[in-house]
């Protein structure tokens, strides 16, 4: 299993790139998000691989990062789900937006993905829910309120039994706005409402 390549980036596009390395040229499949990661080209790059091996084809997809990796391999372990499907969502949704939607089912998101109708995007959310690490599930308010003010709340639902994946679904719904000036005890109120 070729697991990471490090080498030469000698050409590169939106769906796939070239790496050199000790004479050797490796095709890679990527996702537009791992494309706007990428140098320019003749520049050296080291990047996650998974290879992928069909009856009739052996392909390798290259990841900007190990989470975006194993977000692929979720999505490609459900039936319907093909290498080009899981790419497309990688290169329409974050790997935090990736699990934010299917840990919050919102399936009409997920079938925005050029391959995915409403069947597959069901059974996606229905085999991946609860299946995501706490520290890729993103938590809605971060962004507004100091993560010091997130983590004690989220140390002091976790203190009240509650699991990680409730604990996200919580604050994920949780409007920014809403709770930006309150204190923590304001703030854990308002996500004790949603979970």
């Amino acid at each position: 299993m070729i697991a990471k390549i490090k080498g030469i980036l000698t050409n590169k596009n939106l769906t796939r790139i070239l790496i050199e390395t000790f004479g050797i040229g490796f095709e890679i499949l990527i996702s537009a998000k791992t494309y706007e990661k990428l140098p320019d080209t003749g520049k050296e790059v080291s990047i996650d691989t998974y290879m992928h091996v069909r009856e009739d084809a052996v392909v390798l997809i290259g990841f900007n990062c190990v989470e975006e990796k194993e977000i692929f391999l979720k999505l490609l372990s459900v039936s319907g789900v093909s290498v080009k499907i899981a790419l497309s969502v990688l290169s329409i949704y974050n790997t935090e937006e990736i699990a934010r939607l299917i840990e919050t089912k919102q399936s009409e998101m997920l079938k925005r993905v050029p391959g995915i109708g409403k069947k597959l995007s069901d059974r996606i959310i229905l085999e991946l829910q609860g299946k995501f690490k706490e520290s890729i599930i993103p938590y809605g308010v971060s962004d507004s309120i100091s993560s010091d003010k997130i983590e004690e709340v989220k140390e002091a639902l976790k203190t009240l039994g509650y699991s990680g994946n409730e604990i996200a679904k919580a604050i994920s719904r949780i409007n920014p706005e809403s709770v930006k000036e309150k204190n923590i005890e304001e703030i854990l109120k308002e996500v004790l409402k949603e979970v």
